[in-house]
């Protein structure tokens, strides 16, 4: 609907304009030549920023004279450049930025799925009922039929073990027993869908929403392959195919799980961001990405000022703890 009235707003705006032009030009008929009319020798159509620079300064337009949305009056021919000239072109830019924002949330949205293959891969519906009674849930999704290899650089991977019979998170799970989730995902509580979004090779891609029992939206997340969708992605190559630091970001914040690796594939870093500030416990790896080389703690959000952060543990290649922090000890 916002969209709708920005259009609404323009067009309102640049008809009214062209009625004050008129107006004006009527008012001015002996001080300014008649234009050619249309079919007449030497007839070229003229742009309203031509029509309001041959107009005198000074000339008014009571008859055209009213109120804009925002309480903007335009009155006079000086209105009305102003207008041209200025809110015209911000209007515009609003528009751009309100297009943007649809065309992100139809990029959000998946094509048609036609139940037995999602983005070109074959998949196989699977259900799961949980709980009894009132919290009665059923979750349908759908999985691999044939083991394809996911992103190296997915930190989180998520899978259906047959064998609990449940989703499972993982780097790496037994290919026996464990399919990797992929296409659209649903959580019914009853007849209502309480959550749904869509996996790709095990991460999560698309739209992902979250609601209560009365459908109110709790939450709602944009990823792309596993990451969120406006997340700053940069590369050591060329061809964008090995990835040195991820920094993401959500609705415009640095948000998320921040991610650095090396050249080589493995991780370097990893931890999560809260508004451009460092949370939680953060952890370096020795260059081979298996081994921990130190883990520091921070904040538990962006607004815990008052927390010094401090290194939690240190380790050898060999993964022996080479330090550990005195306030570990006295917890």
């Amino acid at each position: 609907m916002k969209l709708y009235h920005k259009i609404y707003q323009f067009s309102f705006i640049s008809s009214f304009i062209l009625l004050s032009l008129n107006v004006a030009e009527a008012q001015t008929s002996d001080a300014v030549p008649k234009a050619k009319r249309k079919g007449e020798k030497g007839y070229k159509k003229e742009t309203i920023q031509q029509k309001l620079d041959k107009l005198p300064v000074g000339v008014t337009t009571p008859k055209a004279s009213a109120s804009l949305p925002g309480g903007n009056n335009i009155s006079s021919v000086d209105d009305a450049k102003k207008f041209a000239t200025e809110t015209l072109p911000d209007l515009g830019l609003k528009l751009k930025k309100t297009i943007k924002d649809v065309k992100k949330e139809i990029k959000g949205l998946k094509k048609e799925f036609n139940g037995r293959d999602y983005e070109g891969i074959k998949v196989e519906k699977q259900l799961i009922r949980q709980g009894t009674g009132n919290n009665l849930t059923f979750l349908e999704f759908y999985t691999l039929k044939e083991f394809t290899q996911p992103n190296p650089y997915n930190r989180h991977l998520f899978w259906y073990d047959r064998k609990a019979n449940r989703i499972v998170e993982g780097i790496g799970r037994d290919r026996a027993t464990n399919d990797l989730m992929h296409g659209p995902y649903k959580k019914y509580l009853g007849d209502l869908v309480v959550e749904e979004g869509w996996y790709y090779l095990g991460a999560k891609d698309g739209r992902w929403e979250l609601y209560d029992k009365n459908y109110n939206l709790l939450n709602k997340e944009y990823y792309e392959r596993g990451f969120y969708q406006d997340s700053e992605i940069s590369f050591y190559d060329e061809n964008h195919t090995k990835i040195k630091e991820v920094k993401p970001k959500l609705y415009g914040k640095v948000t998320g799980e921040y991610l650095t690796f090396n050249e080589s594939g493995t991780l370097a870093e990893q931890g999560m961001m809260d508004d451009s500030v460092k949370v939680g416990r953060w952890i370096e790896y020795y260059p081979t990405g298996n081994r921990r080389k130190k883990e520091t703690q921070y904040g538990k959000d962006c607004y815990d000022n008052s927390f010094e952060s401090y290194i939690v543990y240190e380790y050898d290649e060999k993964g022996k703890i080479t330090f550990e922090s005195p306030k570990i000890k006295k917890n």
